[in-house]
């Protein structure tokens, strides 16, 4: 599935596939339209709300910031967009320490797909180089070389000959006619 998908992008394809489907007992044909008690009792694939109401005032951001920091390194918080992530309340604050630890996650590794993918590529057994040229190429790129002719270049400065101290090769002043 690709990250790069805006939210009403995703509603729009969570909502065309949900027409899709079958309708529950209770009518809905998305689950998580199925919020109400009576839905919950028809419907046992709902997950219960783990809290109903949050421990403290929903206004208090701070007190939120710091009962999430708290709860994130100590890494007390369903995994992110799990159904028990989703079956919490909006203001508790193990909701915001999973939608963190996703965030850091995301920032430290990228997309998790991508790396797995990687991984398996970097890690995969490649045959040798030996193993994928014949006999013949191996004698043949094992062959020596005929040296390089050294050769001095007219306008450039003379070149010294290697393993003979203080010979130099100079170009050949060419006369015109």
């Amino acid at each position: 599935m690709s990250t790069t998908s805006s939210t009403p992008e995703q509603l729009r394809r969570r909502r065309e596939a949900a027409d899709r489907m079958e309708p529950m007992t209770c009518g809905h044909q998305d689950p998580f339209d199925c919020q109400a008690e009576a839905c919950r009792e028809t419907n046992p694939a709902v997950a219960e709300p783990v809290d109903e109401a949050p421990a403290f005032d929903p206004s208090d951001v701070v007190q939120l910031w710091a009962g999430a920091r708290s709860l994130y390194l100590a890494g007390e918080f369903p995994k992110y967009a799990s159904p028990e992530w989703i079956a919490l309340h909006p203001d508790d604050p193990r909701r915001l320490a999973a939608a963190l630890a996703a965030a850091e996650m995301w920032r430290k590794y990228g997309d998790e797909e991508a790396l797995i993918a990687w991984f398996r590529e970097a890690s995969r057994a490649r045959p040798s180089i030996a193993d994928r040229r014949i006999r013949a190429e191996l004698d043949q790129a094992a062959t020596p070389k005929p040296p390089h002719q050294l050769r001095a270049t007219p306008g450039w400065p003379p070149i010294a000959i290697p393993g003979k101290p203080g010979r130099y090769l100079y170009a050949r002043q060419e006369k015109a006619a």
